[in-house]
């Protein structure tokens, strides 16, 4: 499959996730850590959005309450997709399976028969170009190929079967690259910008990286630090070749969140 990432493909008018007024505060009294106020945020169906912050600013707190592994203190989290997958640093795969069968692990458990699960496996495993590489197990892989495999079964989890591909999935990212090697790293932010291209899904990358942001997302939401609240969004150069464009929006990224920590070390 041969797809143009040249291209950014433009928003759709769709809501995939929105948030709106949401706080979150753990514990209670004065030991009480407030991560997160008064975000307001939505994602168009299809899009890729970068959330970027310095570290502790709440993004992964953020990811959390998309997946519906927590709940708000408050404001309301609405998520338009049935089937929203994480995706972490750590490529977090079941030791004593194989490959294929860590891709098909979320579609057995959402009762699919095995036939229908082990080709959608293999064609997702193809997708991120571990084609017959299905048999090894995760110790015989290396880092990058383990993060393909947990590429491809986040995918797995958020388009099912892909009957339904490009039209409802979720996958939510928490720095997925972070612990590669450079080399490594950058291969996979090509392939994930391929991936994405292909299947349609929603995505809401969260990074500490400007550069990584810039070359990955349509737009770049900037959180400010502890408690984290939206303080500035870019909108991406529909032209992904424009080096200078680039080179300008992550010149004043860089500079906003440099703002950002300054004024929270103060």
């Amino acid at each position: 499959m041969t797809v143009d990432l040249t291209t950014r493909r433009p928003r759709t008018r769709d809501t995939a996730v929105a948030l709106s007024g949401v706080a979150k505060t753990f514990g209670t009294g004065p030991g009480a850590v407030t991560a997160l106020n008064g975000i307001d945020l939505q994602v168009g169906a299809g899009e890729f959005v970068c959330v970027l912050g310095a570290s502790g600013c709440g993004k992964s707190t953020l990811l959390n309450l998309l997946a519906g592994l927590d709940a708000p203190t408050a404001g309301e989290v609405t998520v338009g997709s049935a089937r929203p997958s994480f995706m972490f640093q750590e490529a977090a795969l079941m030791p004593w399976l194989t490959a294929l069968r860590n891709v098909e692990l979320p579609l057995k458990l959402a009762g699919h028969g095995r036939s229908a699960r082990q080709e959608r496996a293999e064609e997702l495993l193809s997708l991120v170009r571990l084609e017959g590489m299905g048999g090894k197990r995760p110790h015989e892989l290396s880092g990058g190929m383990r993060q393909r495999v947990s590429l491809a079964r986040a995918l797995a989890a958020a388009t099912g079967l892909g009957e339904d591909q490009g039209t409802g999935g979720l996958l939510l990212m928490d720095e997925p690259f972070a612990a590669l090697d450079a080399i490594t790293r950058d291969v996979l932010q090509g392939e994930l910008l391929r991936v994405w291209r292909a299947t349609g899904t929603t995505i809401v990358f969260v990074t500490h990286d400007v550069r990584e942001a810039v070359r990955l997302a349509e737009r770049v939401v900037l959180l400010s630090s502890r408690p984290g609240t939206v303080v500035r969004e870019w909108t991406m150069p529909a032209d992904g070749h424009d080096a200078e464009a680039q080179a300008e929006l992550h010149d004043d990224i860089t500079g906003r969140l440099r703002q950002v920590i300054t004024s929270h070390a103060a």
